[in-house]
């Protein structure tokens, strides 16, 4: 029994399921509630983005998921061997990797500048007289297109990752 491998294995599987889901979680139900909500949305996401700390939590995940996933590329290629890479489940596991890896890069380009400038609106909004000008109005826009955008790249792009992954080993 490979004890390392069970846990990185653990650590792989474990934080792909938080990473997939909460994006499902957050694109399909959070986001559109938040704005079906319409002024009442924008405090809710800060207290769950800011507060409750989910925009430190899935960068964190994804993090995991992506080093474990480094961690057992390795060691399953033999140290990168071109060999085991080109191989059928090589190609499966580099596809899954590639698609995780554009996924998180992603991620931190579009969906955490999103965040951002949607608090900097919201807390400015806290100072002042609560209704936003034209120009907040426009900025949160800005960031809410951004975010739809990097839901229609990410979650297919995880969904390669993981399906590709799970078949890899059969190929």
């Amino acid at each position: 029994m490979d004890a390392w491998l069970i846990l990185l294995r653990i650590i792989h599987v474990g934080s792909a399921m938080i990473w997939f889901g909460g994006g499902i979680l957050a694109s399909f139900f959070l986001q559109p509630t938040a704005e079906a909500l319409g002024k009442s949305g924008q405090p809710f996401m800060d207290h769950l983005v800011n507060r409750r700390r989910m925009g430190l939590f899935f960068p964190i995940v994804a993090g995991l998921t992506i080093l474990s996933g480094a961690a057992l590329y390795w060691r399953d290629s033999a140290g990168l061997s071109i060999t085991w890479i080109t191989s059928p489940t090589g190609l499966g596991f580099t596809i899954g990797a590639i698609a995780a890896i554009l996924a998180f890069v992603l991620g931190f380009i579009l969906i955490g500048p999103s965040i951002a400038e949607q608090t900097a609106v919201q807390n400015e909004l806290a100072r002042g007289d609560r209704e936003p000008t034209d120009a907040q109005r426009g900025r949160l826009e800005r960031a809410a297109r951004r975010m739809q955008l990097a839901n229609r790249i990410d979650l297919p792009l995880l969904l390669v990752a993981g399906l590709s992954m799970a078949v890899a080993r059969y190929l």
